[in-house]
Parts: C-alpha cells; structure tokens; sequence
C-alpha cells in the first residue's frame, strides 16, 4: 500500500495533537518510517511506471544526501567501491572503468561523473525500469509464462505492451519538439529521426545493401559462404521444445545465454586467427520459443578453409556441455549456400527482426526442417522480438570483419564538391555511397576503397575528428569524445574532407540572430562549414574580392588565427586550388 506526500503530511501533523493517543502516535510514527524506506524496498516486477518515477526520485535524494557526507572524508578508490556497492542494492547496474576488476581506482575525473549520476533522478528512472522488465521477465520465465507453444511469445505480453506505450510517448515527444540550426532550418524531432537508422525501413534497406555487398564481393573473389545456427546449452533454456518446464534449467536469464554466446565467439574467433583462418560476414541474434537466444551467422571464407572454419567454430559450442542429450546434432548446424543466394536467403531474418517487411514467406525458416517453429517466426512477430531484445540489452545484428559503416555513414554527408583533390580512396568510397539516378550505393566498392573485408583496423578512409576543440561535457559532467568532423585518409592524416553537418538547438534557444547563410563554421568548432568552397554555390553567391577557394582573404586569416594548427598558407591554397573545384585543407 502507498501513501501521498500530503497523507504522510497529515498524519504526522495529526500525531502532535494533544488528544492523540500513545498507540495514535506509534502506529503514524511507523507509517511514516515504512513510507521513509520504501526509497530502499525492492521494487516488484508488476510496479507501475508513475511508482517507478517516484521511486527514483526518493533513491536520488537518498544518494545525494549520502554522498554529500561521504564524498568530503573518503578517498576515490573507497568511494567508488562504496557507491558500487550501493547502487547495486538498490537496483541499478555497478559503474564501470579500466581496472576495476583487478580492484584498481577510478581514473582522474570519472568519479565525479558516476556520483552526478547516483544524483540524478533521470538516470535512476532507467535503471529501475530496468530493473523492473527483466525481473518481470524473468519471474515470467520461471512460471513458463514465455513460451511460444503454451503461452507468451518470446516476452511477456505486459513488456510488449509497457514497450508499446512507451513507444507511443517517444513518438508524441518527437513530433511536438522542434529544433533549429544557425540558418534558421526548423524540424520536428520526428522528422529527424525519421531521416537516420531509427528509421526501420533504413535500417533494413542499409542492412540488405550491406549483405548484398558482401555476397558481390565474395562471388568476384571465389569465396564460400556458410550459413550457421548456433545455441547455446540446455541449462539456458527454462522450456522445452514442445512446452513444460526444462529439469535441467539453472535459472540463467536469456542475457547470460547472450553472454555465454559472445564468449564462445571470442574465443573462436582467437584459435581462428591462430590457425590463419579468415572469415567475415554478419551475425543475427534470435529468440528461440522460450526466449533464450542463439545466433545465425553468415560467413564467408575461401574454399580451401570452409572444412576447418566449421571445425573449430563447432568444437568451441561443444566444449561445453557437449555430451548432453541432443548437443551433437543441434548446438552446432552450418548449410553451405549457393553463390548468389545468401542475400535472399537472409533477407527474412532480417525482415522479420525489424518490420516483418517480407519476413519469412514460402521459402519458411530454417530452423522449420527441425523444430516445426515457421508459424512464430515473423507475420507480425517483430514487435515482440524488438521488445525481447531491449528488455534484456542484446545486440540484434553485427557485421564481422568488415569497413565500419560508421565511415560509410560519415560519406554519405559529404557533398561531392568537397572531394575535389582529395585522396583517390575518398574519390571512390564517396562514390560508392553516393545514389546517382537508377545507381543504387553500393557495398562492394565500398569496401575495394577501404582495402577489402579482413583487414582489422587497417582500413584506409577514417573519421576525422577535431582534436583541438575544446572538449564538450555530458549532463553528468564526462568529457565526451571529439565530434566528427569529416573523412581522412590514413595516408594523410590531418586532410579533412568535410561533411555537411549543422549543430541543431531546441527553437528560438539561440543566442544571437540566425539566418546568415554565408558565414563559414567548422564542425565541432561552430558546425556547418562547407569547406574551401568554389564560388557561385548555393554557400557562396558573391565572386567579388574572392580567391580561387571562395573564401576572402579575411575570413581565412581569421581562421588561422583561431585555430593555431592551420598550416597552410594562402599561397598554398591558392596555387593547390583548381577552377571550380576546391582545394584540399590540411589542418
């Protein structure tokens, strides 16, 4: 039962009136304790949202009047361990940093960050919530409420619905926020979104490009393709196949089953690389019928490797537990796919993990040959895999061994101006992110320009980032990492081939007038600088009194002069300058 501020109010005021009673005045002095702790009592996996709230808010309070006594007499290394242990208790995930499994400190300016946070109502309002799904999930699990034969589909039909509602108050707040660049350019939230991979046909249409990139450039270079199906042990599951609760269940949640499969990878993926085994391609993580996951993933490697990749990859699934009942045919299955065909082939899985935009269709699933699961996977399903995968913070889909497509990302803001002179790999990675008529982006030529799949951190084309801007701060009060400015080349580093990007603030927050279009700014440093740009674009309409580059000579010497690490000369930029193209800064 709880109680409102205001009958907490009362009823204190009521047990200092002279006519109240000895017992009066116990049992109100007792609700009033029990109301004090309830900022400390585990919450239950069916608390409401508006008790959530309030609950954070209490925990705040609690950790900034604890901390304020303890933050002025204790060193970082206590403190940390202290605030650790405390969050935890009460509900929220420890903080992390560098060493802190072998016991060592928190480095220099992360504690005060972690105690912002303790501090702060919003964050423990995520933590509960979190708290609370997977507690509710689990508590499912244990009741064999999840199960796709008997019962809730891959989730409890309560995350799905709390999922839904919040979805709905995401998408209301969108729509009714604006914001407004420097030029005066407003939108919605919403519209915002709807341009990036929140997006989900973007991110579908993003993910099959990928995989059809992939597949080219494997058919060009007479590589194989394999398509996996790996589980996780018996222990994982809490339901068996057909329904009933699973003997030899441990009580793990589907987030350790997520964890044990990540490791079982990484320590695939180090015998692979020490037998010189090469491979890459993407991995898909599924929920099975009661909501414990395992993997599919599509590889590709050379013929000659395909027998010993198979090898090694089952061995590690079978080092454990691998003697039980059923672990010898179904931890480990591998299909060799046709050249040709592995983009078709996953097109359903990943369709029907996004937006069921043609999931599954005749050609069924691949598990249906073996566990008759075709009819719960997709039509409609997606909702539910979506609210499985954020209630227990496991990764849907991850490239393996590929260019970052944070670079390619990076690419497709670039205005093909901003190319002139630029290093002959940026040429062709911008050219095959770029959409031309009927061209569609294309993944393959992407990856020529980065060097090809397979080469770790050796790609060529990277993000430039502005290392001499000041550092922003989080609302927590963390350095946060610099901004992107552009692309460069790991040849020439410091020759930034800049994106198109606009700093963006809630409308009517900015300081001074907005409008100006002319003004040239540099990410990160004052975003929105379209670079050395040649005249009579739509940045610069004026030709009188302009260099080569369409900058005036003032406007280059005042940006030399504000930031120190421009070493090109205005000589320099005029002579590398070329007619009407743009030449290229070194900074």
């Amino acid at each position: 039962m709880t109680y409102s501020a205001a009958a907490l109010a009362w009823a204190k005021r009521e047990a200092d009136r002279p006519w109240a009673n000895a017992q009066h005045r116990a049992a109100l002095e007792c609700l009033g304790a029990l109301e004090a702790a309830r900022g400390t009592l585990a919450l239950d996996e069916r608390t409401p949202d508006r008790e959530i709230r309030r609950t954070a808010d209490m925990r705040a309070d609690l950790l900034r009047r604890e901390l304020d006594a303890w933050a002025s007499t204790t060193d970082a290394g206590t403190l940390a361990e202290w605030l650790n242990a405390r969050v935890s208790d009460l509900g929220a995930r420890p903080f992390r940093w560098p060493g802190c499994d072998r016991g060592d400190p928190p480095p220099a300016g992360a504690l005060g960050p972690m105690m912002e946070r303790a501090r702060c109502a919003l964050w423990w309002r995520r933590q509960l919530r979190r708290a609370v799904v997977r507690a509710r999930e689990t508590g499912g699990m244990q009741r064999g409420e999840v199960c796709a034969r008997r019962g809730q589909i891959y989730c409890t039909d309560d995350t799905l619905e709390r999922r839904r509602e919040r979805t709905a108050a995401n998408a209301a707040m969108l729509a009714a926020t604006e914001i407004e660049n420097a030029a005066g350019d407003v939108i919605t939230l919403a519209q915002a979104a709807e341009a990036s991979t929140a997006n989900k046909a973007i991110r579908r249409g993003e993910l099959m490009t990928r995989i059809r990139g992939c597949e080219e450039w494997s058919d060009a270079a007479g590589l194989v393709g394999i398509f996996t199906t790996n589980t996780a042990p018996s222990r994982y599951h809490a339901q068996t196949m057909h329904g009933g609760a699973n003997p030899h269940h441990d009580g793990s949640t589907p987030r350790d089953a997520q964890q044990w499969l990540c490791k079982t990878w990484a320590r695939c993926r180090a015998k692979l690389q020490r037998a010189g085994v090469q491979c890459y391609g993407f991995r898909v993580a599924e929920p099975h019928h009661d909501g414990c996951p395992h993997w599919h993933m599509l590889l590709w490697c050379r013929a000659a490797d395909a027998d010993r990749l198979q090898a090694i990859i089952r061995a590690a699934w079978l080092a454990d537990a691998g003697d039980e009942p059923g672990a010898q045919a179904h931890r480990f299955k591998a299909k060799a796919l046709t050249p040709g065909g592995a983009a078709a082939y996953c097109a359903k899985y990943i369709s029907k993990n996004i937006d069921d935009a043609g999931a599954v269709g005749a050609e069924g699933h691949h598990d249906t040959d073996h566990n008759g699961q075709g009819d719960m996977l997709g039509h409609g399903k997606a909702g539910r895999v979506e609210a499985w995968a954020g209630a227990w913070g496991i990764r849907q889909f991850q490239a393996l061994g590929q260019p970052p497509v944070t670079v390619w990302r990076e690419l497709r803001r670039i205005d093909g101006q901003m190319t002139c002179g630029a290093h002959p790999a940026i040429l062709a990675a911008h050219a095959a992110v770029s959409r031309d008529g009927a061209r569609r982006a294309d993944w393959c030529a992407y990856m020529r320009a980065q060097g090809g799949p397979m080469v770790g951190r050796a790609y060529g084309v990277r993000i430039a980032r502005n290392t001499d801007a000041e550092p922003s701060r989080g609302r927590y009060g963390d350095e946060q990492p610099p901004r992107p400015v552009g692309v460069e080349h790991a040849a020439r580093i410091g020759e930034w081939v800049l994106s198109d990007r606009k700093e963006w603030k809630p409308r009517g927050t900015w300081a001074q007038p907005v409008g100006s279009r002319h003004a040239p700014k540099v990410p990160g440093l004052g975003v929105g600088f379209r670079g050395l740009c040649p005249p009579r674009t739509r940045v610069n309409n004026c030709t009188g009194g302009r260099a080569a580059t369409g900058l005036t000579v003032r406007q280059i010497e005042r940006f030399k002069a504000q930031h120190g690490r421009l070493t090109v000369a205005l000589a320099d930029i005029q002579r590398e300058a070329k007619p009407g193209g743009a030449a290229t800064m070194r900074v």
